[in-house]
């Protein structure tokens, strides 16, 4: 092979493709000549070696290397992503169906509830009491010949109950459901508190007292409302339709749940009236003048005759009395007392 300086340089500017066209025909001059062309072909295979092996110098395989595992964990990526959505759509729409109808499902329940709801009613007897709870888990004893009314299911924005008669509340609280007690224009509203409720419908009147918490009394027909604070009384006058409030001792007005009867300064109508119900008797005021004698005193065990004994010691009156006996219904008929002034 010939040195490189006996070679023209119209050849290597034509292997390397940057000839002129003066150069070219040059070249193909230049190729006729003997061992030319076979020394062309050869600078040729050369030319391609040497352009691949400066290719191959240049590539940096740790380069290389990180892009083509870049290009492989995005594809990934992009794989596991689009599965992702298509799984979290899969689960989405079963988890929108069940909201939907646990959603509905809840509203059917409460409109099945409110259907099913019917008043229920309590009584208790002359002579006896009763303790139970409301379906709210309010607690409450029930005084002698007392009524309450109240739903089977609290539904409402408020827990209404009836009375008619005397009972204790131990009200479960609920801010948002407000505890109502109603008789007749006379409602006694709490939410989470302890009082005492006294509205027998033969009595002159009713009285509200606050052991603990917090009561808004409202009168509608005089369209007034009081709050009372532990240790106060509201009295409503059903004659006079006036409301007053006073304190007063709350253990002695609830004593009733305990078995006692504690009178302070009691009108004598008011404690025949408690013994009546309490013992299950008729007891009548011959002499109405009698009617305004003011009694204290505290009867726990005693028997109803016990009991006449002790006030015609105490108090200027005498009494008459008659046994039970069987109606024509053949049924007992209560025991009789009638007091007159001695």
């Amino acid at each position: 092979m010939k040195e490189p300086d006996e070679i023209p340089g119209f050849v290597f500017a034509c292997l390397e493709e940057r000839a002129t066209k003066q150069e070219k025909i040059q070249l193909n001059e230049w190729l006729n000549k003997a061992d030319n062309a076979t020394l062309y072909r050869q600078l040729h295979k050369v030319d391609q070696f040497s352009s691949d092996l400066r290719l191959y110098r240049s590539f940096d395989l740790f380069r290389g290397r990180w892009k083509v595992q870049k290009a492989i964990r995005l594809a990934k990526y992009t794989t596991i992503l689009s599965r992702a959505q298509r799984v979290a759509a899969i689960l989405f729409l079963p988890l929108v169906l069940a909201s939907l109808f646990i959603f509905f499902q809840n509203r059917m329940l409460k409109d099945d509830l409110r259907a099913l709801s019917v008043i229920q009613q309590v009584d208790a007897q002359p002579g006896t009491k009763i303790h139970f709870f409301l379906p709210d888990s309010t607690e409450i004893w029930l005084n002698a010949a007392s009524t309450i009314k109240f739903p089977s299911v609290f539904s409402g924005k408020i827990r209404l109950v009836e009375l008619n008669g005397e009972a204790y509340f131990k009200v479960y609280k609920n801010k948002r459901k407000p505890f109502i007690v109603k008789n007749g224009n006379f409602e006694v509203e709490a939410l989470g508190t302890a009082f005492n409720l006294c509205a027998y419908s033969e009595d002159k009147k009713i009285m509200a007292t606050l052991e603990e918490g917090k009561i808004r009394i409202n009168e509608k027909s005089l369209n007034r409302s009081l709050e009372i604070n532990p240790g106060e009384q509201v009295r409503f006058s059903v004659q006079s339709k006036q409301l007053s409030k006073l304190v007063v001792d709350v253990e002695d007005v609830t004593a009733w749940k305990e078995g006692r009867l504690v009178f302070n300064q009691t009108p004598f109508s008011d404690v025949i009236n408690m013994l009546g119900r309490w013992f299950n008797a008729d007891i009548q005021l011959n002499d109405p003048i009698i009617a305004n004698y003011r009694y204290t005193g505290t009867f726990t065990s005693e028997s109803l005759y016990q009991v006449m004994e002790l006030l015609k010691l105490t108090a200027p009156i005498d009494y008459s009395a008659e046994k039970r006996s069987i109606n024509e219904g053949n049924a007992f008929t209560k025991e009789r007392i009638r007091i007159r002034k001695k």
